[in-house]
This record gives C-alpha cells, structure tokens and sequence, in this order.
C-alpha cells in the first residue's frame, strides 16, 4: 500500500516574531491506495481543534524525505468490510 496523501490540520495560533498570527499544523493520519480504493488512516483526531462542529483537514502529497517507515500491517487491511 502507497501512501499517496498526508493528512494535516490546523491544531492552534500562534505569534511570530514581528507578531503575525500563524497556524500551526500537525500530521494526524495518512491517505492510502489498496486495491480496494482509497483509505484513510486516522492516527490521532484532535478534539480541542475542532470548531463549529467540524474539523478541517488539508491532504499534501508526501515529500520524498517525508516518507514514514511505518507499515500498516496485513491485519488492519483484512478487517475492511469490503
């Protein structure tokens, strides 16, 4: 399974150094291709975050030096009901 999508959110604000508001994002699960279609693997779902009811999340492409070594393993995937 390729990892074709990083999942990212915007988790706080902050202050930069001549006092801008930023954004700061973490990583929170990734997008996979089976050979069943697409799936999204949640790794962490942060409730303080979510606003109006929702969180959004934005998909980047993964960089080459961004690569995880963590495999899903054969068991996860044998568990999708499709």
């Amino acid at each position: 399974m390729a990892i074709t999508h990083f999942v990212k959110a915007a988790v706080s604000e902050y202050q930069d150094k001549e006092g801008a508001t930023k954004k700061r994002y973490q990583s929170i699960g990734v997008i996979m291709e089976t050979k069943h279609g697409l799936m999204l693997k949640l790794e962490i779902l942060p409730l303080y975050a979510i606003k109006e009811g929702g969180l959004l999340a934005y998909l980047n492409p993964p960089e080459d030096k961004a690569i995880p070594t963590q495999q899903v393993s054969k068991e996860f995937i044998d568990d999708v009901p499709f």
